[in-house]
């Protein structure tokens, strides 16, 4: 109640003082350096040229050829077999049985999932009392419901649909439009449905019988599977939200799935154009790269398997650029992709509250004793949390500026930001601390330059909510006192002592192939599973080339947003987020610099997404030249 009473005088006094501030000669002379000096860096010479449309002549060289060889081996199997796949799949079976089962899924029909798991039931406690095991209450109870659900044949998604509580969230969310009765309504009546049903509640229940829990997730792999096959962008929708949540392989296999589906819809479509653009011949061009450095590494087993989830999730840009086909699919992608960092970063704040996090690694305990603890929700690590919530933030922002203050989303985002803000806190990780910093600058300067005039009220409000240990912890930045700095600067030493003898071609990728050489040239004995810098590690394991081609899809794909973004349109969904991204993906290269930002696939997946994300506003802007 102090504490509260307090920091609401503090909060008044600042809003006072700034008040003050707006109207005053220093705040007017203040306003107008920073409305300068932004104007300055719009007309900066190195804005001139990210802004310059030049014409692309790379689309007719050997090299984009090639790389394109993909991309023309599936326009050349439509053209010569692409109806006659395509008309086959339509008559077949599997298509029909696919239909009617997304459909009744989709719906939430009582009929269709009440069989499901009467058959889940049976089939499971039939399965207990062969092998001799006791019936417990759950087997007799699902059973039992889903015989009160198969009586009537209602869909569920109805009821939910058109309930309060749904659209209040559907609003807060940004999805007011959004109708969760995209079925048909015939598909949920007559026979195949309620067989189909049946079936899959017995090979439900015999995979309870058999791997556990994991067996009752089979009725919704399935419709995954078959809902992807049918819209791949389903796919991308659910790739982007999940990768936090899921195991590294599961998404891989995700992606893999949807990368499939998507292929298969190239060449059954007509009307399919591939998309390709620099930043995607640039990933391609990396992979080329990456290979010949595994198949010539010290360890070319441990390599390849880098190279492998390196192939599957940087070709994953290539699905994203070509599922999503229109506008409201890429701003509801965004707005998906904040409410799953906001989940991950809620259950980042919980591990600090309840105190669950299990150890007190990643900090110098000597250094910061009353400040031991580092969140790092589903990610496993506090720096690779804190580089995921770099992309998230400065969306989120944006979702909270663009919507007006009578909407109910304005609010909701600006909540999922003061989450991910506090728990990119949490993280204490210094680096990403600076990349955010850097991303707001950039945010700030293109987007208003006045609001540069908020630094003296942050000012006074900072020493209030920022607990000293975090200030202590930003402070010691540099400070080769702290075990984690000297760590890195070593780790960071012995790495160019490598580059020395191994800039030109690497040592080839992965851990494996890293700690084959790195012993070498270590300080101090210490040992590390990799450089801990992006740059150093893209150098050391496929040298100094692989170095220059990421170096030049970053510079492409800011110079790509650079032209989408129009100053004099800056509220405009068009303009803030690639924006946002651009601003994210400048402060996730910043942290790039303290740490191998790829080491987890599921945050290098993401970022590739993000990539894509931001190159589809600059597709949507060509093709409507185009029109």
């Amino acid at each position: 109640m102090v504490n509260s009473l307090i920091l609401s005088s503090v909060w008044a006094f600042c809003l006072r003082i700034w008040e003050w501030f707006k109207v005053s000669a220093i705040g007017r002379a203040f306003f107008y350096v920073c409305s300068a000096v932004s104007k300055s860096w719009h007309n900066s010479s190195i804005m001139t040229f990210m802004r310059r449309d030049e014409r692309e002549y790379a689309d007719k060289s050997a090299v984009v050829r090639i790389l394109k060889c993909p991309f023309t081996f599936l326009d050349f199997l439509k053209r010569k077999i692409g109806a006659f796949i395509n008309e086959n799949i339509k008559a077949s079976f599997l298509c029909r049985w696919a239909k009617v089962y997304i459909n009744n899924f989709t719906a939430i029909n009582t009929r269709f999932f009440g069989i499901m798991l009467a058959c889940t039931g049976s089939v499971y406690t039939a399965l207990k009392l062969a092998r001799g095991q006791g019936i417990v209450i759950t087997e007799i109870a699902a059973t039992a419901l889903g015989v009160i659900m198969l009586l009537k044949n209602y869909n569920v998604m109805r009821f939910i649909n058109n309930s309060a509580i749904v659209n209040f969230l559907k609003g807060c969310a940004g999805y007011k439009g959004l109708d969760l009765e995209a079925y048909s309504e015939k598909e949920t009546h007559g026979v195949t449905r309620l067989i189909l049903a049946a079936a899959v509640g017995v090979i439900t229940g015999a995979g309870l019988g058999l791997a556990g829990f994991l067996g009752a997730l089979i009725p919704f792999a399935v419709f995954g599977l078959l809902l992807v096959m049918y819209a791949p962008v389903t796919g991308v929708f659910a790739a982007l939200f999940a990768a936090p949540f899921l195991p590294t392989m599961i998404l891989a296999g995700l992606c893999m799935w949807t990368l499939l589906s998507l292929a298969i819809k190239a060449v059954t479509h007509e009307d399919f154009k591939w998309r390709f653009d620099m930043v995607g011949a640039g990933i391609l061009l990396l992979l080329a790269v990456l290979l010949v450095s595994s198949v010539m590494s010290f360890n070319p087993a441990g390599s390849l398997k880098v190279w492998a989830m390196y192939l599957v999730f940087l070709t994953f840009y290539f699905v994203v650029i070509n599922s999503v086909r229109n506008k409201a699919q890429l701003e509801g992608l965004l707005k998906l992709f904040v409410i799953s960092g906001a989940l991950v970063a809620l259950y980042g704040i919980a591990q600090y509250l309840f105190g669950w996090t299990t150890t007190n690694a990643w900090i110098d305990e000597g250094m910061f004793a009353d400040s031991t603890m580092r969140v790092y929700s589903t990610l496993g690590n506090p720096n690779v949390l804190g580089e995921y919530l770099l992309l998230v933030l400065p969306v989120a922002a944006a979702w909270f500026l663009k919507f007006n203050k009578n909407d109910w989303s304005k609010w909701a985002y600006a909540a999922m930001f003061a989450v991910l803000a506090l728990c990119l806190v949490l993280t204490q990780s210094r680096g990403c601390w600076i990349g955010f910093l850097l991303s707001v600058c950039v945010f700030v300067t293109f987007y208003n330059g006045k609001l540069w005039g908020l630094i003296p009220i942050a000012l006074c409000i900072i020493p209030f909510v920022i607990p000293q240990t975090m200030v202590d912890r930003f402070m010691s930045i540099g400070n080769m006192g702290d075990s984690s700095t000297s760590y890195r600067v070593y780790i960071w030493l012995g790495t160019l002592g490598m580059l020395k003898h191994y800039w030109l071609g690497g040592i080839g990728m992965g851990e494996a192939a890293f700690n084959e050489v790195y012993p070498f040239f270590s300080y101090n004995a210490i040992q590390a599973p990799h450089s801990h810098n992006l740059y150093l590690q893209l150098t050391v394991e496929a040298g100094v080339a692989a170095l220059i081609v990421f170096l030049v899809i970053m510079i492409v794909f800011i110079k790509k947003l650079s032209l989408v973004y129009k100053p004099l349109e800056r509220r405009s969904t068009q303009t803030l987020m690639p924006l946002a991204i651009g601003s994210g993906v400048i402060g996730f290269l910043a942290q790039s610099m303290f740490d191998y930002t790829f080491y987890n696939y599921r945050v290098m997946a993401v970022f590739f997404m993000v990539l894509a994300l931001g190159m589809c506003f600059a597709h949507f802007k060509k093709e409507a030249a185009l029109e």
